[in-house]
């Protein structure tokens, strides 16, 4: 029996093939596994902003109408968290404005970027809620604020968020309100 220099194991070593796909394999494993990552962060996001989204418009359906009294912005709330349902802490998350457009000018009353919940902000928003006239072309705004799955992921990484580490999602429908009864 042969025994084995150190100097004759890692010339065999040296010249052996075996496992030469381990290290390109290692190197490129990380960046697919981001590209996973990202691929069911981004399907997730895309679930939760067509959710919302199909509560917004439910919501739109009934004060398009004109059937109930305008609601305020709570019942506006709990009437998108309703339709969503999927989404935890809904409406501690959502902010939701109407206001009328001028269609002489079509310009919207409010010219502000949308009024999204700031949690490190103890003052609490004040947002605007307005019936609008027969016929008249109304938006409702609603912003609300996710967690993301991964902090890591590279998608999550590239959306702004505010001071907790929430992301936005911001949803925007327009409707004309129908004639009323009476008007």
């Amino acid at each position: 029996m042969r025994t084995q220099t150190p100097k004759s194991w890692l010339g065999r070593l040296r010249h052996s093939e075996e496992g030469a796909v381990t290290i390109p394999a290692l190197l490129w494993l990380p960046l697919f596994i981001m590209i996973m990552a990202a691929s069911v962060e981004m399907g997730v996001l895309i679930i939760k902003q067509t959710l919302f989204d199909r509560g917004i418009d439910l919501t739109t359906r009934i004060l398009r109408l004109g059937l109930e009294d305008l609601p305020s912005h709570e019942q506006l709330k709990r009437s998108i968290c309703t339709n969503i349902a999927f989404i935890p802490d809904c409406m501690d998350r959502l902010a939701v404005e109407v206001f009328p457009v001028d269609t002489d000018t079509w310009t919207a009353t409010n010219q502000a970027a949308a009024l999204c919940v700031d949690s490190s902000n103890a003052a609490s928003i004040s947002p605007q809620i307005l019936r609008g006239g027969t016929n008249q072309l109304m938006i409702l705004r609603a912003c609300l604020k996710i967690d993301t799955m991964m902090e890591v992921n590279p998608l999550a990484m590239a959306l702004a968020r505010d001071v907790d580490g929430r992301a936005a999602l911001v949803s925007v429908t327009a409707f004309v309100n129908e004639p009323r009864p009476g008007s």
